[in-house]
């Protein structure tokens, strides 16, 4: 029988096999990965092949500066001690170095091509760093140029740098909490009792509350006297200044701040400000005052960092060759370990490197360590004060302190043979603590057990989910005793003086600059660039000459920040460091005091977290506790 195309009989369907699809789909991935590892290589070396030009252009880019320019002071998120940014190479927003605030003001003030400064938003940074950068202001209005300021809103840390300022303008609807500085701190003691935690806290001495948010209620006495008279110490500073700059009593400004927040128009009547204004008619106000009537040519304007470098390039004949001091950021949580990603922390291993380089260079005749640190790591510190014990017996090293300089960031400024501090830096906090949560209860209400297998009596020592016993606390409390000794050794010894007459000083008691010295526990006082004096005088800088700066951390290419990103990001970073993440460059409470600029609750709750993470890894820490809130 012939057959038909249509009666072709068609064979049975076959169940395949999904492993194919799956693995074709894994090669995809694959692929993909690969593809996307050949573009980031490629990325690389261009990164590198155009580092240079690429990384210099952050920090070094030179303008040219025209006649009737504008230096324009911005700094929405501070200002930072390290002279190299790698924000900016990530997507982040550019900050100036203070060293280059510093800089361009004291240039500008001689500059026939700069009329005036502009001052706009200035939150974020440390107490000691406005009041010093304020202070070249005042310096630079002696030169007759004008300074004006705009305020979009904001509080105290705001409008403290904007009140030296010939005039302040205020956006229409800006609201001002110029109300005066507090604190709400949180704690967790009545949390953790519910939850089944228990701490074991140990402080030397009184004063090191770093811990008190696990293991009390509220403030303890002490605690709380401190902080209320370095609360009442930068409170007199900020009205004495206000005061003078806006030509009012103390009495006056103290009155404003008791009325608290304000509008506007309220504000503008209070006397605190001269203009309300838009933000383009602040503009166009800056304009005219630059260029006269003519409306439609451009306003020239320069940033710190880079009309610094021009200030540098213009000066490079007065420069001794033959002389170089190195200037060492430490800034942020100190930790065990070297950096990871691109976070401000002070990382052992790095900051050493950096010293050990310093140290060695030939050409390099001072170090200056210029620390904003609330401490973090003992273990971490006494390496720092270790590796500066290398370096002192080459030549001499200052410790210049920032906003703050306490507890491991004093410990590491010991090891300085010169400290230098500003008048409200926040400094001191000479104690130990050990804070370590205990899980026992709270598994226990779960139902969860635990057995114990060990070769010797202590092998689990402080172990967080058995009941902590009373032999454990005493091992731990002579532990503490220990490091506690240590540290008063380091210092009686940096301030030639002895354990004995150290120990009323220390007790984790915190200090501003001003109090640190008159009990001996600081030098000098001034700022970075007082420091950069003292060097300069000391290494022999010839008369009207600047030496040659050296910064530390070194800049790095685009292909090592790309790097060491990834690694971050992976995890594949040293044991602290994502304790360290949210630590790092956020002090304690007394630093946001320096700073007058505050956290939301989940910001304190996040940095305490964060303390009790690294507790884990380090458990007996240097660390400044709390945050404030203006």
């Amino acid at each position: 029988m012939a057959t038909t195309p249509m009666s072709v009989p068609v064979p049975p369907r076959q169940n395949r096999s999904r492993w194919p699809i799956l693995l074709g789909i894994l090669a995809a991935l694959l692929l993909g990965i690969v593809i996307g590892i050949f573009m980031l290589v490629g990325l690389v070396v261009v990164g590198i092949s155009s580092a240079g030009s690429l990384s210099i252009a952050s920090s070094e880019e030179v303008p040219t500066v025209r006649e009737h320019s504008v230096l324009v002071l911005d700094f929405p998120r501070g200002v930072r001690e390290e002279q190299y940014s790698t924000a900016s190479l990530f997507g982040g927003s550019k900050s100036a170095s203070l060293l280059d605030v510093i800089t361009a003001i004291r240039y500008a003030a001689a500059d026939s091509k700069v009329d005036g400064i502009v001052i706009r938003r200035t939150r974020g940074m440390g107490f000691a760093q406005s009041r010093e950068i304020r202070n070249e202001l005042v310096e630079f209005k002696r030169s007759g140029k004008w300074i004006y300021a705009f305020l979009d809103g904001g509080a105290e840390s705001d409008y403290y740098l904007a009140s030296v300022a010939d005039s302040i303008f205020v956006a229409p609807l800006a609201t001002i909490e110029f109300n005066g500085l507090g604190g709400a701190i949180p704690f967790f003691k009545n949390l953790s009792d519910k939850l089944g935690i228990s701490w074991t806290v140990i402080q030397r001495e009184e004063y090191k509350s770093a811990a008190e948010q696990f293991s009390r209620t509220n403030f303890s006495p002490p605690a709380k006297e401190e902080i209320r008279e370095i609360l009442q110490q930068v409170y007199r500073v900020f009205v004495s200044d206000v005061a003078s700059a806006r030509r009012m009593s103390q009495a006056q400004v103290e009155q404003l701040l008791d009325e608290g927040v304000y509008q506007a128009e309220d504000f503008l009547r209070t006397g605190l400000a001269d203009v309300i204004a838009t933000e383009q008619q602040f503009t166009d106000r800056v304009r005219s005052r630059t260029l006269g009537k003519d409306s439609t040519a451009k306003l020239r304007t320069v940033r710190p960092s880079s009309y610094a470098s021009y200030a540098r390039r213009e000066t490079r004949t007065s420069v001794d060759e033959r002389k170089a001091i190195a200037i060492i950021a430490a800034e942020g949580t100190i930790r065990s370990g070297k950096r990871s990603g691109t976070t401000t922390e002070i990382a052992s291993a790095s900051l050493c490197e950096d010293i050990r380089k310093a140290a060695d260079d030939t050409t390099i005749k001072a170090i200056i360590l210029r620390i904003n640190s609330g401490g973090g790591s003992a273990q971490a510190s006494e390496e720092i004060w270790t590796e500066l014990q290398r370096a002192r017996a080459k030549k001499p090293v200052y410790a210049s302190m920032s906003a703050v300089a306490a507890s491991g960031g004093y410990y590491i400024a010991a090891g300085c043979d010169t400290i230098i501090a500003a008048p409200e830096t926040i400094t001191g906090s000479i104690g130990v603590i050990a804070a370590l949560p205990n899980f026992s209860k709270l598994f226990g209400s779960i139902g969860v057990t635990f057995d114990t297998v060990a070769t010797n009596r202590n092998a689990l020592f402080m172990n967080g989910v058995l009941p902590t016993t009373a032999v454990e606390r005493q091992t731990l409390d002579r532990l503490i005793d220990t490091i506690y000794m240590r540290f008063l050794q380091r210092v009686a010894a940096s301030r030639k003086r002895s354990v004995s007459e150290i120990r009323p000083v220390a007790r984790g008691r915190v200090w501003t600059g001003q109090a640190a010295s008159q009990r001996g526990l600081v030098d000098v006082i001034g700022g970075l660039s007082d420091a950069i004096e003292l060097a300069k005088r000391r290494i022999g800088v010839e008369a009207g000459k600047r030496p040659i700066i050296k910064f530390f951390p070194e800049q790095e290419d685009l292909a090592t920040l790309i790097v060491r990103a990834i690694r971050s990001f992976s995890g594949d970073g040293d044991d602290d460091a994502d304790a360290a993440l949210i630590l790092a460059g956020v002090p304690r409470w007394k630093a946001a005091l320096a700073r007058l600029v505050g956290q939301t609750p989940s910001e304190e709750i996040s940095q305490a977290l964060a303390a009790a993470k690294l507790a884990q890894r380090e458990p007996i820490l240097m660390l400044m506790p709390y945050r404030f809130i203006p």
